[in-house]
């Protein structure tokens, strides 16, 4: 069974691969729809066979999708992330088309190998790659490749910028038309910001927001969650109820923050002169869900358990705690053992007319 990481890392391989091995099987198409029954390449002399080129380059195109998605997540999501987009772009077309480079060659030189039926080091294999690589048909091919990592590079982007659970959404069509869901929600609020804020002005205020959300992040994927919205200093963050509950994984999401926010307080309070603390509310229920919009479409929730997430959040700072649940959510968790859970009594939630029992909740 993948973890919550590793499936996402799945998820984000499968873009770059299904690009990379269409982009590959086009190119194979077009040279043979050029080539014809010929055996051998007109430019270099080299020999040609559309089964072994085929196969030759979908397993290039799954290897360059392969690495391509691997990078981009393992390598460069935090090397380049904070980094304006042109840099990024240039850095990155220059490491793959040198990676690329080096693949073509060594594939060049593996399919003459099988071709000419000698050893991979044998003279003829070196005088067929220079040939090869000397002539315009390889220059085509990276400039091919070129286009390709402009694609994949900006698939990347869109990704991240939209988020993937969104993207799969949309390809999918799982939102096309409103459904009804079972979620769970947490609303995420900073503590003090208003004062944070005017003591910092907007400009650090806003450098301490950007690490104090990317400092969730791997809270959030750790735990099969989706950032639903980012309001100002509050991040709604929601999960599918199988998901949410399993592992007790909307509770364990929170004190991952805490953990991680606690871990770099030295880096906060060397650069902003104050460590971010925050509070947080979680229910359960049903969600109507969708798409809406037409010049930006984005998958709306709506329901009463967004109204009552938000309303628990609220009463935090009345009751003195960080984390409040509802008695829905905690009658379908495991709490027992790993977190401590204290009744704090029925309250009338504003804008709701049932009474709802809530549970101040910290790790055992």
């Amino acid at each position: 069974m993948f973890s919550p990481r590793k499936l996402r890392l799945v998820k984000k391989l499968i873009p770059h691969l299904i690009m990379w091995v269409m982009g590959g099987t086009l190119y194979v198409l077009l040279e043979h729809g050029l080539l014809g029954e010929s055996t051998s390449y007109p430019s270099t002399g080299n020999p040609y066979d559309f089964g072994q080129s085929f196969v030759s380059v979908l397993v290039l195109g799954i290897v360059a999708g392969s690495t391509f998605g691997l990078f981009e997540e393992l390598l460069f999501k935090d090397l380049l992330s904070r980094r304006p987009f042109g840099l990024k772009v240039v850095v990155k077309t220059v490491f793959y088309e040198a990676f690329l480079i080096i693949i073509l060659i060594v594939f060049t030189a593996f399919i003459n190998s099988v071709s000419l039926d000698v050893p991979l080091f044998h003279h003829q294999i070196a005088d067929a790659t220079i040939k090869f690589v000397s002539n315009f048909a390889f220059a085509s091919v990276v400039i091919y490749s070129s286009v390709l990592i402009g694609l994949s590079l900006f698939i990347s982007e869109i990704i991240d910028h939209i988020g993937l659970n969104a993207i799969t959404n949309f390809f999918t069509g799982r939102y096309s038309k409103s459904k009804v869901e079972d979620r769970v929600f947490m609303f995420l609020d900073m503590k003090s910001s208003t004062t944070i804020a005017e003591k910092l002005g907007h400009e650090q205020y806003y450098q301490l927001l950007n690490n104090y959300y990317s400092d969730m992040t791997n809270a959030v994927i750790d735990t099969a969650a989706e950032i639903y919205q980012y309001v100002g200093d509050e991040i709604v963050v929601s999960w599918e109820y199988a998901p949410g509950v399993e592992n007790n994984n909307c509770l364990r999401c929170f004190f991952l923050i805490k953990d991680q926010i606690e871990k770099r307080s030295s880096f906060y309070q060397q650069k902003f002169g104050v460590v971010p603390g925050f509070k947080a509310g979680l229910h359960h229920g049903k969600v109507t869900a969708g798409e809406v919009g037409l010049i930006k479409k984005e998958i709306l929730f709506t329901g009463d358990v967004l109204n009552t997430s938000a309303r628990i959040q609220g009463l935090c700072n009345e009751l003195g705690v960080d984390l409040l649940i509802s008695a829905d959510l905690a009658n379908v968790l495991n709490i027992e053992g790993a977190f401590d859970a204290e009744a704090k009594g029925s309250f009338e939630l504003r804008g709701r007319d049932q009474r709802i029992e809530l549970f101040a909740v910290e790790r055992a």
